[in-house]
């Protein structure tokens, strides 16, 4: 069932909602078992509204996983961004974003744990 526009903004505004193309990126930079449980987030995007003109790069997907995997993932993220480390898809932007990203959904899990 499609959402619409105003509460799928909201959904995706919030920390721990991202983007397939950040998942499928970010799951480059962890080692291989929490990369697995990072993809396994994957299985069901959001609903997007009718008119939404992404492709599959755009699905939102909410992500579950532990407050420890969470730091582990920030963590190496953060490493990443400092060793100008980047990923094929990534090279032309670096991993702008991908850090701030993770140490917002960081800090929204250890609230709500």
């Amino acid at each position: 069932m499609a959402m619409d526009w105003a509460s799928y903004k909201a959904a995706c505004d919030r920390p721990e909602v991202l983007s397939r193309w950040m998942l499928i990126e970010t799951a480059a930079l962890v080692e291989p078992t929490l990369r697995q449980r990072l993809l396994a987030t994957l299985a069901d995007p959001l609903p997007k509204p009718k008119d939404h003109r992404g492709g599959t790069d755009t699905d939102m997907f909410e992500v579950t996983l532990c407050a420890d995997d969470i730091r582990s993932v920030r963590r190496a993220v953060e490493c990443a961004v400092a060793a100008g480390i980047t990923t094929p898809r990534t090279v032309a932007r670096g991993l702008g974003g991908f850090a701030e990203a993770w140490r917002e959904l960081e800090q929204a899990s250890v609230r709500t744990d």
